[in-house]
C-alpha cells in the first residue's frame, strides 16, 4: 500500500507584537515515505512525478540535506543521532515539504517525521532555509515531550534571535497540523499548518497543480509580499547576526 500522500490545507502567520499582521494563503505539500522503494513505485505509476527526469512534479535528492549520494532516510537518521546526544534513532522517515514544480525548488522548510514500528511518530526533524543568506539548520522535537527549543537561526529580519520556539505538532493522519510560536516575555509570533490528507494519485496530483501551477513561486512571491508589508508598517528589523554554520 502507497503511504505517501499530498496534503491540502492552509498556512498561517500571525504577529502579535510590536506590529499587528496576519495572514493565511492555500497550500499544498507533498508526504513522502522515503524509507524503502516508494519514490521508486510513484516514479514507475506517475506520469507528472519523477525523481530522476524533468518532469512537472520532480523529487530531486540534493535539493535536500545531506550527501546527494545518501539516501535521504540515511541523511535524516544520522542528523537526528547527531541532534539527540547521538543516540541513534529508528524507524520509517516520511518528509513533509516542497518538491520541484515545472524544474523550480524553493522551500523555507521541510518537516522529516519519524514513526516508530508501533505506528507512532515520535520524532520531527524540521529542516528551515532563510533567504536571501541560502543556509540552512535543523532542529529536533521530540513529539512525545514537544519541549521549547531556542532560537539559533536567522530567518526573517523582522524576528529577533532571543526567542524561543513553544511547538504544537499533531500525530499524521487523514489531518495534520503543526504550529510553533515565537515567545520573549510573551508570545510575539506564530506560524503554522492545518492540513487535509489525499491520495497521491493521477488525478489529485493533476488537480493540485491547477489550482496552484507552481507552489514554489507562490511561496516566493508570498514571502517577499508580506515582508514589503511589515516594512510599510514600520515594523523593527533585525540584522543577520553572523554567517551561521549549517547545523
Amino acid at each position: 500500500m502507497i503511504e505517501s500522500a499530498i496534503y491540502r490545507g492552509t498556512v498561517f502567520h500571525q504577529r502579535f507584537k510590536p506590529t499587528q499582521h496576519k495572514f493565511d494563503y492555500d497550500i499544498y505539500l507533498f508526504w513522502l515515505k522515503l524509507s524503502g522503494n516508494e519514490l521508486e513505485t510513484l516514479d514507475s505509476t506517475l506520469s507528472h512525478f519523477s525523481t530522476s527526469k524533468r518532469a512537472r512534479a520532480r523529487f530531486k535528492r540534493s535539493d535536500y540535506l545531506g550527501d546527494k549520494d545518501v539516501p535521504l532516510a540515511q541523511a535524516v537518521l544520522q542528523k537526528m543521532q547527531s541532534l539527540n546526544n547521538n543516540v541513534a534513532l529508528e524507524g520509517d522517515v516520511f518528509m513533509l515539504g516542497q518538491i520541484r514544480m515545472w524544474g523550480l525548488y524553493f522551500s523555507p522548510v521541510n518537516f522529516y517525521y519519524l514513526r516508530d514500528d508501533q505506528g507512532t511518530f515520535t520524532h520531527l526533524l524540521a529542516e528551515v532555509s532563510n533567504t536571501p543568506w541560502n543556509e540552512r539548520h535543523h532542529y529536533l522535537v521530540d513529539l512525545k515531550t514537544q519541549a521549547h527549543t531556542e532560537k539559533a537561526f536567522h530567518v526573517s529580519p523582522f524576528n529577533p534571535m532571543d526567542m524561543t520556539y513553544h511547538w504544537r505538532i499533531s500525530q499524521p493522519s487523514h489531518t495534520l497540523s503543526l504550529a510553533m510560536d515565537c515567545v520573549r516575555d510573551d508570545k510575539e509570533f506564530s506560524a503554522g499548518i492545518n492540513l487535509q490528507k489525499f491520495k497521491l494519485d493521477e488525478a489529485n496530483l493533476s488537480n493540485a497543480m491547477k489550482r496552484i501551477p507552481s507552489m514554489t513561486i507562490k511561496t516566493m512571491a508570498g514571502i517577499y509580499w508580506q515582508a514589503l508589508k511589515l516594512f510599510l508598517k514600520r515594523t523593527p528589523l533585525y540584522s543577520h547576526p553572523e554567517k551561521s554554520q549549517e547545523q
